[in-house]
């Protein structure tokens, strides 16, 4: 199929979804690669900060590990929603499982973090809008 076809064949609200999503995996991706890369140098620098910024305290709780896991769900989530914009089934499926364990991550990872109802629900409806489309993918 070509970039015209798939143009034509693509719904205007997957496109829509597709550049949310593209950028906010993108975005979180480049994030998460760059605490990990720099763990060690920026570690003192948030713990400067724990009175000023809420939540800051979880960061320091991470292993370096935690930061790569993120990474890499990320780029599988990106490589979900390109796929998704190519209307390939599979891009759903990859989208779908990278998000769910990106929302149960810091569960495992920070010991009583809680469950992470906002970010949980902002996934629940990306991946209903998601699978509104579902049908159409080849």
């Amino acid at each position: 199929m070509t970039e015209e076809e798939e143009k034509a064949g693509r719904p205007q609200g997957l496109t829509v979804l597709c550049i949310i999503s593209f950028l906010g995996s993108g975005l979180a991706g480049m994030s998460y690669f760059m605490m990990y890369s720099s763990y060690h140098e920026i570690l003192p620098q948030l713990s400067e900060l724990v009175d000023q910024f809420p939540g800051v305290e979880w960061l320091l709780m991470v292993k370096r590990s935690f930061f790569v896991t993120g990474f890499v769900l990320y780029v599988l989530s990106f490589l979900g929603v390109r796929l998704m914009w190519k209307m390939r089934k599979a891009g759903f499926h990859f989208y779908t499982g990278a998000q769910i364990m990106l929302v149960l991550m810091p569960v495992f990872y920070i010991e009583g973090f809680p469950i992470p109802f906002v970010d949980g629900l902002i996934t629940a409806i990306f991946i209903f809008l998601y699978s509104r489309f579902y049908r159409l993918f080849n």
